[in-house]
């Protein structure tokens, strides 16, 4: 079974590099409308997004702690600066979000998470991401009542050991998997009932069993460091 689905998601990266290079950004081609796919992200607005605050009992993200010794200590942490004047009002504890060139940034502070309006249970997610080598964010799946859920990781050295490309809490890598600092990389992750496979720019990072979060919503991690999110799309699956 679970070759299948590897096979299936292998699959799907092939076509969406086929049809990525004849594309525009933050749009599908009519082969990927065919396929079912659903823009996340248009480009301009932050329709079907939301900042999310805490819920009860759960402190806001924080800014990076200093790690235990020995590892990769993280530099740099003062918020984006917003861009955008006169950003509507957030829930109190909620980081800001802003439309820039085309891209989604997180901006200025507290740290925080942009969380979809809707929720989903099986599908092949597609996010772009560009950050620079000390970032610490993340791509959360399945975050039920938009607390918890699957977080993909974005840092290149976590001080337990859940890396870029692991599941935070749930697996790690078997190997490193590091991102193309302040280039565009891209996450394809597949959830169809309990399994899950995370892919970064082509390479599986984590194929694996777990019936923790049977649905949820998106949610995008903002910890004070540049980051840029482009070319979201989904394609639920049965």
């Amino acid at each position: 079974m679970k070759r299948h689905h590897a096979s299936l998601a292998a699959c799907t990266l092939l076509v969406w590099s086929a049809a990525a290079s004849a594309q525009t950004v933050n749009s599908l081609t009519a082969q990927e409308k065919a396929q079912g796919w659903l823009l996340l992200f248009d480009g301009k607005t932050l329709d079907g997004w939301h900042p999310s605050a805490p819920v009860q009992g759960q402190a806001p993200a924080a800014a990076p702690q200093p790690p235990p010794p020995g590892a990769l200590a993280q530099v740099g942490s003062s918020p984006t600066p917003c861009v955008t004047k006169g950003i509507a009002a957030v829930p109190a504890g909620s980081s800001r979000w802003e439309v820039v060139d085309g891209l989604l940034m997180p901006c200025g502070s507290p740290a925080g998470y942009l969380t979809s309006d809707r929720s989903y249970r099986n599908f092949v997610l597609s996010i772009e991401f560009r950050c620079g080598a000390d970032a610490n964010s993340g791509v959360f799946v399945r975050s039920p009542q938009e607390n918890g859920g699957y977080e993909v990781q974005i840092w290149r050295q976590q001080p337990a050991g859940y890396n870029t490309g692991a599941i935070v809490g749930t697996a790690k890598t078997a190997r490193d998997f590091p991102f193309k600092p302040d280039q565009w990389n891209r996450f394809q992750v597949t959830a169809e009932g309990n399994h899950l496979v995370v892919m970064l720019n082509g390479e599986t990072t984590l194929d694996i069993s777990d019936a923790k979060f049977p649905e949820g919503h998106l949610r995008l991690q903002y910890q004070q460091f540049p980051m840029a999110f482009r070319n979201i799309k989904i394609r639920p699956l049965p």
